[in-house]
């Protein structure tokens, strides 16, 4: 402990006298380190953390299968027989979306929700903060439940403990709020609330009411459960799996027109909510990582620098008996000093790292809300910053220790000539740091490339000056098609009357959303498909204006017209992908085709027109075959849709307006998502923008590294070659030459920097070639462009202290040492 201490003193001394180096070393460790820990604490939080549900390890989610998907929403029959048939499982649930319009206390909400079954909070093991959870008895009771979400608890009631009791208006019924959950809880992803399904299901409400007639609870051929597993003690995911797919066999041959084909898949229910911003977030992980290393081999390269100026200090250390472990240990308590200063101050640039993270990123990681200072976060810090304290100064402590001490104290205290040995490992830590900033500059140039050309796609309609507004009537109010009718008709006219306004329309389901009705389909003359083959479209209900309204082009045929009324034969639009999958090599104008029940003539349509392709699910998801038949001539006339308004200037003026209106037609309506198509653009790739910037960042940092690298290693060799130079200039050399040397020596570790950073380019981008768009991992253009741009700024870097060294005067430089 005395060495120890002695060690400490010494070290404090030394970076007293130094303030420069040690302030600039703090800070760019703080940057790496503060970075690494930053990104650390999204990966904890997001991958590595457990859920927060007991034993969170025993927890599946559960799909049905087909050919060519591994995840499909389960039929509430075939989940009815898993329950009774499977053995692997301790429980099942199954829950659903369930969105309900709150219609008292306040004004009209629209909350996000789930019909679950009453088994949904046992199976995942968390209880009530108040109230009670869901029981068996609650689907057979007159009075519908339901449990609230923590924060609508506080944000609509106030947290009042008496809100459990009370009664609420959801989509015009009477609900009575039996429990609240505790603080975090959102299973699933935002959801508000809970809802006990009918007779025990998963059914949403609005689904049961819009079918009064058939018994959704036992349907096969209606997917729309989600299901979640706690398996029994012993048992693995994959035998789940088998004796899953072992009962949708049996299920398969006895209904086959619902399953034939179908099977089953389990995954960890960890692995299914993280999806795939488990590899997004490991790439930032790798990307900081790189930085952190950059930052090392520049404090490792100053640290040489230091070493060569402590030359003659050192060797009288060793003459009056110092061995080469006591320097070496007492260089490492310097290192290890400076890393952990700079390990602090990267903590408190981590937490503001975290709070910008949050605040920028895309809205679609799970679990971000549980990002925050920990004691594993603390841990991680403390060890990135002492294994980084080593990883920088064990090279510079070794080189510097070996020295032989009649040579350098023969020198009669002047600056020992750097040797051949330290040259090459300040050569080999610049190489390294160029290696290190072409690895990210390839990756930040392939996101950038990729993010271009998804903004260059074509979503299918014209985004400008469009506003929407979505709407979900309450089956209770509008339990008839033709009160829905009335209220769409009654908005659209109110709004096509707003001031600057070109046309209005509506839509099912608006484009980039994310959402699809999928529906199986005949075509007339034609037998029908197997419940395997996956017939189907993403059937959309839309008002003749619709079209006009978003500008989708008519590609051949016509569009809906005033002559589409509910009175005469029902038409119906199809995309273009449809009409390229499902009649090739025809024209599919004025064939028929049935969506549902072929056997019901309602069921039947004349195909009047093929429009454009609209982009429903994402901007790098090809567009899905699609159909659209008016809301007039739908059965149904779908509850849940949207209003587009097309406007004269910035749609954002109207949003009060649109709202007003749609008020005036139903006081008691809530209107929620009011926002621009170009917001709904921006916001579907809002994720590879956030990636994009964030690697550039970071990449731009490794650049400005690794410049500053190649410069202080250039500026640092002509400062001790000044007396060569010198020589050089007395015997003829001329300007040119000087530069030629100085700017050859950094050409060469230059051309190996990035020749090593091209090697580990082509081998590490293929991980991210899930993030890339119309772009390949190996794109030659962007390995060539990148390895020019940084070619050209690190021989900039070189020329600045090859030009200062043609200013030398050769007789100063002959007296220089």
């Amino acid at each position: 402990m005395g060495t120890l201490s002695q060690d400490l003193r010494y070290a404090l001394r030394g970076l007293w006298k130094s303030p420069s180096f040690a302030l600039v070393s703090v800070i760019v460790l703080a940057l790496g380190i503060g970075a690494n820990t930053a990104i650390f604490s999204v990966v904890n939080a997001v991958v590595l953390r457990p859920l927060p549900y007991k034993d969170p390890e025993t927890l599946v989610a559960v799909w049905e299968t087909m050919p060519g998907n591994d995840e499909r929403s389960v039929a509430p029959g075939n989940f009815a027989d898993w329950r009774i048939e499977s053995r692997a499982f301790e429980q099942l649930a199954a829950y659903s979306s369930a969105a309900l319009n709150l219609t008292s206390d306040g004004d009209p909400e629209r909350l996000s929700g789930a019909a679950v079954t009453p088994n949904f909070f046992d199976t995942l093991g968390v209880a009530p903060a108040l109230g009670r959870a869901l029981t068996p008895e609650d689907g057979a009771r007159e009075e519908a439940v339901v449990v609230l979400g923590h924060g609508l608890w506080q944000r609509r009631f106030g947290a009042d403990a008496r809100a459990v009791g009370r009664t609420l208006t959801l989509d015009g019924k009477p609900y009575e709020v039996v429990g609240v959950m505790p603080q975090g809880f959102a299973f699933p992803e935002r959801a508000e609330l809970w809802v006990a399904g009918q007779r025990g299901s998963a059914v949403p409400p609005s689904l049961s009411a819009q079918f009064p007639e058939s018994d959704l609870a036992a349907s096969r051929d209606i997917h729309i459960y989600s299901a979640v597993g706690r398996l029994r003690a012993g048992v693995t995911s994959d035998e789940a799996r088998a004796e899953l797919s072992a009962v949708m066999g049996r299920l398969a041959d006895e209904h086959p027109d619902t399953n034939e084909g179908l099977g089953a898949n389990v995954v960890p229910l960890h692995r299914q909510l993280v999806g795939d911003v488990r590899a997004t977030l490991y790439i930032l992980l790798g990307a900081v990582a790189l930085v952190l290393l950059i930052a090392c081999t520049n404090v490792a390269n100053l640290l040489l620098a230091r070493a060569t100026r402590r030359e003659r200090e050192l060797a009288i250390r060793i003459a009056l008996g110092a061995g080469r472990a006591r320097l070496v240990r007492q260089m490492l308590t310097e290192s290890l000093l400076l890393s952990l200063a700079g390990g602090a101050l990267g903590l408190l640039v981590a937490l503001w790292g975290i709070d910008l993270f949050v605040s920028l990123s895309p809205g679609d990681i799970p679990r971000l809300g549980e990002v925050g200072l920990d004691a594993r976060l603390l841990g991680f810090t403390l060890v990135v910053s002492l294994a980084t304290g080593v990883g920088f100064g064990l090279l510079p402590a070794l080189q510097a220790t070996r020295l032989d001490p009649q040579i350098a104290l023969r020198e009669g205290g002047a600056k020992a000539t750097e040797g051949r040995r330290r040259r090459r490992a300040r050569n080999l830590l610049v190489v390294s740091e160029i290696a290190l900033a072409q690895l990210l500059l390839v990756g930040a140039g392939l996101l950038m490339l990729s993010f271009l050309r998804l903004q260059a796609v074509n979503p299918g309609f014209d985004a400008e000056n469009v506003l929407t507004a979505r709407v979900a009537l309450p089956p209770a109010k509008y339990g008839d098609t033709a009160k829905k009718v009335a209220f769409y008709d009654a908005v659209l006219e109110r709004l096509r009357a707003l001031p600057g306004v070109r046309s209005a329309g509506l839509v099912m389901n608006l484009p980039l959303g994310g959402s699809r009705m999928n529906r199986g389909f005949v075509v007339e003359g034609r037998p029908e498909a197997r419940a395997d083959e996956n017939v189907t479209v993403d059937y959309q209900v839309v008002s003749r204006d619709y079209f006009e309204t978003m500008r989708i082009p008519v590609r051949s045929g016509r569009g809906f017209t005033d002559a589409d009324t509910p009175e005469s034969p029902r038409a119906a639009l199809v995309s273009e992908s449809m009409a390229r999958k499902y009649f090739p090599g025809e024209d599919p104008v004025g064939k028929r085709i049935a969506f549902g029940d072929a056997k019901r003539a309602e069921s039947w349509r004349t195909i009047v027109g093929v429009v454009g392709d609209v982009r429903h699910a994402s901007m790098d998801a090809q567009p899905f075959p699609g159909a659209y038949t008016l809301y007039g001539q739908d059965k149904e006339s779908w509850s849940r849709v949207a209003f587009v308004v097309r406007t004269e200037a910035d749609p954002k003026g109207l949003a009060a307006a649109v709202r007003r209106e749609i008020l005036a037609v139903d006081p008691q309506q809530p209107v929620s998502n009011i926002q621009t198509m170009e917001e709904t653009l921006s916001a579907s790739i809002k994720r590879p923008r956030f990636v994009t910037a964030l690697l550039g960042v970071l990449a731009s940092v490794a650049l400005a590294l690794a410049v500053v690298g190649i410069y202080g290693l250039m500026s640092y060799t002509v400062t001790e070659r000044t007396h060569e130079i010198g020589v050089r200039m007395a015997l003829g050399a001329q300007t040119r030459d000087v530069l030629r040397l100085i700017v050859g020596e950094g050409l060469w570790l230059t051309v190996a920097g990035v020749g090593c950073g091209l090697v580990g380019a082509l081998i590490l981008t293929r991980l991210m070639s899930k993030l890339l768009y119309g772009v390949s991992a190996t794109d030659a253009a962007t390995f060539a462009a990148v390895s020019l741009v940084l070619a050209t700024v690190a021989l900039v870097a070189c020329f600045i202290p090859a030009r200062r060294a043609t200013k030398v005067d050769p007789m100063v430089a002959l007296r220089y040492e």
